[in-house]
């Protein structure tokens, strides 16, 4: 808990970077933790199970069964099969990501922020200010001409006097190269894109993965099959 108390204090807009930005470490972390505090009151406060049970079954029987089954998996079977006999057989057809889904959701969400994260961190060594040069970049556009001018000049001091101090201080360093040419904040922004890009890419391999499917592109092809009228009953996919 206090792990997630500090991690929902550092979820916050930067405004240092723009919009698609946001939308992979802010609004879409936001929305998996939402999801997962409210899979997790369903199951350790809720019922996240119900269970076809006997009628001679009391309310104490039906609760330990629906929480035995809940903790051992389940298995998923059509519904014009019968039950296997066979314990492998039904080892093999078990289900058992429904205990995990909120701590997925939950670790999906961290690696949504970890580019923002990283961006943070190095960002620094440019020795520029990213998040009030960009502020002050956004209030000159909202003076008046004859002020301007000057804002504008006090911007390029910045960037000009943070650069040469800072190639002095990292001048005997891996990235003084970079430094030196001006290129270090252009390259770390451009990587910081391109982890997007691959974490993005590697969601959607832990979706399969944890789902045991064989879709490339989970989402949308679970839609397709239910444009083609392919149900859940037929194709045992998740969510049942």
């Amino acid at each position: 808990m206090i792990f997630l108390d500090r991690f929902l204090q550092g979820l916050k807009p930067q405004y240092d970077d723009d919009i698609i930005d946001r939308l992979n470490y802010y609004y879409t972390p936001l929305i998996f933790i939402i999801f997962a505090l409210t899979l997790s009151a369903k199951q350790y406060v809720g019922q996240p199970i119900q269970c076809w049970i006997p009628a001679q079954f009391t309310g104490a029987w039906e609760q330990y069964s629906e929480n035995y089954c809940f903790v051992q998996n389940t298995y998923f079977l059509p519904l014009n099969h019968y039950i296997p006999k066979d314990v492998q057989e039904r080892e093999d057809r078990e289900i058992g990501y429904y205990q995990w889904v909120p701590f997925v959701l939950g670790l999906q969400g961290i690696l949504f922020y970890l580019p923002s994260l990283l961006w943070r961190i190095l960002n620094w060594q440019s020795g520029i200010a990213v998040k009030s040069i960009v502020q002050m970049c956004d209030d000159v556009g909202n003076m008046q001409i004859d002020k301007r001018k000057n804002s504008v000049e006090v911007v390029a001091t910045h960037l000009r006097d943070s650069l040469r101090v800072q190639q002095s201080i990292l001048k005997n360093t891996p990235v003084s190269f970079l430094t030196r040419r001006g290129s270090y904040l252009n390259i770390l922004y451009l990587f910081i894109k391109f982890f997007y890009v691959i974490q993005c890419a590697f969601q959607f391999i832990i979706l399969n993965r944890f789902l045991s499917t064989n879709y490339t592109f989970w989402g949308f092809e679970i839609l397709r099959d239910l444009a083609y009228g392919r149900e859940w009953e037929e194709s045992g996919h998740f969510p049942r």
